[in-house]
């Protein structure tokens, strides 16, 4: 199983989404920032390290708030879990660390989601506002 970690960070009621691009899927839609476990790595120095990697932000564990549990397969049929947090607080303003993979960064209100967002985001912005804190997709 492989297991993600995702952020969301949210400010004046908008979200923060990054569009892929040069990826290995879902290029062309935004997305939330995060990525992969790495080996001796726990979740929330996970999700630090990938906040300052891809937006250039500093967060705390303290500034972290569990939201949300997805368990997928996705694409390639593997088994995934992702892990979500809300991050109620940053050190920095987000900017797109990684113009290869991100073409950019947009904060967009839950009235104006674009069509274009990974269906298992959008499904996760759901579940969390409605308070739901565990869901699945592609079994």
């Amino acid at each position: 199983m492989i297991i993600y970690t995702l952020g969301i960070l949210e400010t004046d009621s908008k979200f923060l989404f990054l569009l892929r691009q040069n990826t290995q899927f879902f290029n062309g839609y935004y997305g939330l920032m995060g990525g992969k476990i790495e080996k001796n790595e726990s979740i929330t120095d996970a999700l630090i390290r990938e906040a300052y990697e891809e937006l250039d932000i500093s967060i705390t564990k303290d500034n972290l708030k569990f939201a949300h549990c997805l368990s997928f397969k996705n694409e390639k049929d593997e088994e995934i879990l992702a892990l979500i947090f809300k991050i109620v607080g940053w050190n920095g303003t987000p900017i797109n660390k990684e113009p290869d993979k991100c073409a950019e960064l947009a904060w967009f209100t839950l009235n104006t989601l674009p069509d274009n967002i990974i269906p298992r985001h959008h499904q996760i912005i759901n579940m969390i506002q409605n308070g739901v804190l565990y869901s699945e997709n592609g079994w």
